[in-house]
């Protein structure tokens, strides 16, 4: 689309960042491009590790390309950054979720409402 055209313009010591390569992340995710989203969300990682923020969309990316292993492992991340943040709440439960968990996962997503309606 128009935003990830206009993001790849940046010079490319603006574009490599976590914010921006989530964003074209966020924008393949919203066109259902889940492989290309994949990959710009794993650059982003490689980038910016700490990154908390879209974490939520990759792991749904994650969720609809089936990658358990992936997804398992973004969980335990996200877990030892910030085991309280709505991003990790919404990873966990897409994890459950891919493992077939609704009942478990429901209730994360549950927990990640509620951390979203506290931060406001």
């Amino acid at each position: 689309g128009a935003a990830i055209e206009a993001l790849e313009r940046l010079p490319p010591n603006q574009y490599a960042t976590g914010w921006v390569l989530c964003t074209v992340g966020r924008a393949y995710f919203e066109m259902v491009d889940y492989p290309e989203a994949a990959r710009m969300f794993e650059w982003s990682r490689k980038v910016e590790p700490c990154r908390l923020e879209g974490m939520e969309v990759y792991s749904t990316v994650l969720w609809h390309l089936k990658k358990e292993v992936e997804l398992s492992y973004l969980a335990q991340e996200v877990t030892g950054m910030d085991r309280l943040a709505p991003q990790t709440w919404v990873v966990m439960g897409n994890c459950f979720s891919l493992q077939k968990e609704h009942e478990t996962a429901q209730k994360f997503f549950q927990r990640a409402l509620q951390a979203l309606i506290s931060i406001s």
